[in-house]
């Protein structure tokens, strides 16, 4: 494994690098809250299946630093993943990203055409939040600044689109585990950085080429909704649907999300992607 802090723009970013360096390599770019942890199942399984998989942590989250202020934007996280990449001399990849991280992918692939081959947006979207889509940070910011991560994290095991992870006891304590590892400032950050989607960021991801495919939960509204419309405007993005998941897809359903991210890599690399052992 490689030395595991960059550091770039004043940022400390935590990454892991497994796998052969000849092998096709994979990024993984987790939600907000979430850390490499979140990734352990799809790490082990694109090993086995013959990938290099790169995987790093955002800003405030878990091993990396918050820079030198306590804000950023989007933007600043995709120049993040650029410097990351071109550390590690990776000139084409395809990038997968869960929520926060599919945006990151999306941009990414937008600026940066020539670098991705394709993105998987797992509950993502390239399309801007409406406003009343990000009501609830009003509440979980709150909660984060006066209480702290851990009654944040109890707080959204309640919430409605995490229904399911409440339900499945070994499932939340996993989601417990890994969001108290972030930093206040980190998810207050982040939450804040969703204002600054491009409006145009659909249209720049399709005009780059970059083939893209899509993994969303069905009881994950906002992103159902979301992921329906890109693909209106998009027809030849690949959308699956997890039928009685919501917005934690990567925790709820490993197996089955797997198996379509193999599904979808056959149609990016058919020629690399075989079942693994």
């Amino acid at each position: 494994m490689s030395p595991p802090v960059f550091d770039s723009d004043s940022v400390g970013t935590y990454y892991e690098v497994h796998g052969k360096e000849e092998s096709y390599p994979i990024v993984l770019v987790h939600p907000i809250g979430g850390n490499i942890l979140i990734w352990h199942h799809e790490i082990q399984l694109l090993l086995k299946a013959g990938f290099r998989v790169i995987a790093y942590e955002l800003r405030g989250h878990h091993r990396t630093g918050m820079g030198r202020t306590k804000a950023y934007a989007m933007r600043d996280l995709v120049g993040d993943l650029r410097s990351l990449l071109e550390h590690l001399n990776i000139t084409k990849s395809t990038i997968i990203g869960h929520s926060i991280g599919g945006i990151i992918a999306s941009m990414y692939a937008a600026q940066y055409p020539e670098s991705v081959d394709a993105i998987v947006l797992i509950n993502s979207s390239p399309k801007k939040f409406l406003d009343k889509d990000l009501e609830k940070h009003f509440k979980t910011r709150e909660i984060a600044i006066t209480q702290g991560i851990g009654a944040l994290v109890e707080h959204k095991l309640k919430a409605p689109e995490l229904r399911d992870l409440f339900r499945n006891e070994k499932h939340s304590e996993f989601f417990r585990q890994v969001l108290t590892k972030t930093s206040v400032d980190g998810f207050v950050a982040a939450t804040l950085a969703l204002y600054t989607i491009p409006e145009n960021g659909l249209e720049k991801l399709q005009s780059s080429g970059c083939k893209v495919f899509a993994i969303v939960g069905s009881e994950d509204d906002v992103f159902m909704r979301l992921l329906k419309e890109t693909k209106e405007q998009m027809p030849t993005m690949e959308l699956r649907v997890l039928k009685g998941s919501d917005h934690w897809v990567v925790i709820e359903k490993p197996e089955e999300m797997y198996h379509i991210l193999m599904e979808f890599l056959g149609m990016v690399k058919p020629e690399l992607v075989r079942t693994p052992p």
